[in-house]
């Protein structure tokens, strides 16, 4: 092994070390939990406040309703004809037009000269709740070597090194999970959050695969987490599994993960491409789908419009419209 080689395994395994020391002292550690269906989601600070002491609480405004106008270069938009402001560091979801149904996240106390109220966040809405609602959002921002844990249930863990967590009563419960920084800004007496996305900024495990994307955006309402990609699988086991899609799911109430968009995988000289795979780790097995799946070997090619999956073996068995060709060997 070189000596670049066996010094970034050393990190690697240092690294794993403090993220475990991490979970066995999160009894300790600051969190807000979320509840769905019986199952609790909590986010987790694992950080000491040596070295980082955010865990915030802002309590923001939320107005749901019609964009009735954006100006994108001017940094400036109406909701239901009340005028906003945004910089940098304000989330504008991207492709808004005046017309659409929005969800602006607004501070009242920080005004510009023309009165507008500093816009938090502004994206589009597909609910039924309409008006005015008290907003919570809490902070926690954990820098490496730490990382911030979002339990799922007990089945699934993301991490990363900022979260958000919104909260409207009755209405609207989301977690935003990715890399970025929360500062605090002594002369505007508030919090500044960036989430800045980059490649393999999320961790998301369960049971033997572990999935690294962009950002992690989970919303309550839906009991689904999104995984932005680009996004890589890593499976463990005799036969070690790799794979890659454009976006990945994991949803609460069944446990499963679902790969969306370009799915490869690569296991054992075999390599297996998808329109998506959804994984059942307590079952040990992918539903893959595709217009076809087709699976290439050194002993030959399937295809088949629905195929299952063995995870650990790799073996396949197609469901519906099977097709072969197999390689003479000899």
């Amino acid at each position: 092994m070189t000596s670049r080689g066996a010094l970034g395994l050393f990190l690697a395994l240092a690294l794993a070390l403090v993220w475990a020391a991490q979970e066995e002292d999160c009894a300790t550690c600051p969190q807000v939990e979320l509840e769905r269906e019986g199952k609790p989601i909590v986010a987790i600070k694992t950080s000491p406040d040596d070295v980082s002491d955010v865990f915030v609480i802002e309590y923001l405004d939320a107005l749901i309703g019609e964009l009735t106008a954006l100006k994108v270069e001017e940094r400036t938009a109406e909701v239901e004809g009340r005028a906003f402001w945004w910089d940098a560091a304000s989330q504008v979801e991207e492709d808004l037009e005046a017309g659409a149904l929005v969800w602006a996240t607004y501070n009242g106390d920080r005004a510009d000269d023309a009165g507008r109220a500093y816009l938090v966040a502004l994206r589009r809405y597909k609910g039924e709740a309409r008006g005015e609602h008290p907003f919570h959002r809490f902070i926690i921002y954990d820098p490496a070597p730490y990382r911030t844990l979002v339990r799922f249930g007990e089945d699934a863990r993301a991490y990363g090194h900022l979260a958000s967590v919104e909260r409207v009563k009755d209405v609207y419960e989301r977690i935003v999970l990715g890399d970025g920084e929360a500062r605090y800004l002594a002369d505007e007496d508030r919090f500044e959050v960036r989430f800045e996305p980059g490649d393999e900024a999320v961790e998301i495990a369960q049971g033997k695969s572990r999935a690294w994307g962009r950002r992690l955006d989970y919303d309550n309402d839906l009991g689904e987490a999104t995984l932005g990609g680009p996004v890589r699988l890593e499976r463990a086991g005799e036969k070690p599994l790799e794979g890659r899609a454009e976006t990945l799911r994991y949803n609460v109430d069944d446990e499963t993960l679902t790969l969306l968009g370009g799915v490869r995988l690569e296991q054992d000289g075999r390599v297996t491409t998808a329109a998506s795979a959804r994984i059942v780790e307590r079952e040990g097995f992918a539903y893959l789908y595709g217009d076809p799946v087709v699976s290439k070997g050194k002993d030959g090619e399937v295809r088949g419009l629905a195929v299952r999956y063995q995870l650990d073996s790799g073996e396949l068995v197609v469901l519906e419209a099977v097709e072969a060709t197999f390689e003479d060997t000899r």
